[in-house]
């Protein structure tokens, strides 16, 4: 999913030209528009966007019932530049709704920044 029209239609030539358009759709939109964009994502697996928005589009998500017992959330560049709502809901929620690993690794196309990508399943 891509806010942007112009960085959708570069995404989609990446994804061509990488021979992966029978696995990848890109959907421009945002979660927040009144439901049209969800109705067209109800069979994304990945979705990378702006990290403000990783919380209040995981509650959107859940409340369309796409996940269930064992579905896994990924969200990447958790430190940096940081989804700290997103975060503390996950760690409020360890146990209870879901179960988190954090990976350690670095902010993308660099060596030094460090940052955290979480792995939640969903338990139920």
């Amino acid at each position: 999913m891509e806010f942007s029209p112009a960085n959708a239609e570069l995404a989609r030539r990446v994804v061509d030209h990488a021979g992966a358009q029978d696995r990848v759709t890109i959907v421009p939109g945002y979660l927040g528009d009144g439901g049209a964009t969800i109705e067209r994502l109800k069979s994304a697996v990945f979705i990378d966007h702006a990290k403000e928005e990783y919380l209040p589009d995981l509650e959107r998500i859940l409340a369309a019932g796409w996940l269930h017992p064992g579905s896994v959330v990924m969200a990447d560049n958790v430190r940096f530049p940081g989804a700290p709502e997103y975060q503390a809901y996950m760690t409020a929620q360890e146990g209870k709704r879901w179960s988190t690993r954090a990976h350690q690794t670095h902010a993308e196309y660099q060596t030094f920044i460090k940052d955290v990508v979480l792995e939640s399943t969903l338990i139920g």
